[in-house]
């Protein structure tokens, strides 16, 4: 008898010597599940934001150099900052860079020397960049990521001009 008292009382030592090891196996599992959500929400925002940013240029892209307006720079601009679809209310426009330079010849295109003025140029660059702040910039090299897209378009009220 004296044995199983003693036993029971190993017993009960060693059951009052974990108390809490749940609590704090749960808090440290619970902070690692909540970091890695957290993680992919960002790889998740990172893609949508490629997404934008390749709409964008797009479909600004598309109606500057369709447009018979002369000035496709402002028209390019104004196309990014007029949009009234989703992604304006979710991204900020505030955010985008937008450039756009013109070239006479595939060859000045080639070798990149162009200008941001003449719009009556058959070629024109168009760029788009949006500048990103990640939630975790700690895991990558810079504190902001530049998402940037660049389209070559001929334009369309310039075409006549185009010779190769």
């Amino acid at each position: 008898m004296a044995k199983m008292n003693s036993f029971k009382k190993q017993l009960s030592l060693r059951k009052n010597n974990q108390n809490g090891i749940v609590t704090t196996e749960f808090v440290i599992g619970f902070l690692l599940l909540f970091f890695f959500l957290m993680f992919w929400v960002e790889i998740c925002i990172i893609g949508y934001l490629s997404s934008v940013v390749d709409y964008a240029i797009a479909e600004s892209s598309r109606s500057a150099r369709a447009s018979a307006n002369a000035n496709y720079d402002a028209v390019f601009r104004n196309a990014i900052r007029n949009s009234d679809d989703f992604w304006t209310s979710v991204v900020d426009p505030n955010k985008f860079t937008v450039s756009v330079e013109f070239y006479n010849s595939i060859n000045e295109a080639a070798s990149r020397v162009g200008s941001s003025v003449g719009s009556d140029k058959p070629i024109a660059l168009y760029r788009v960049s949006y500048q990103y702040d990640p939630m975790f910039s700690y895991l990558y090299e810079a504190d902001t990521m530049n998402f940037t897209r660049e389209v070559f378009a001929i334009q369309e009220f310039e075409r006549d001009q185009f010779s190769q």
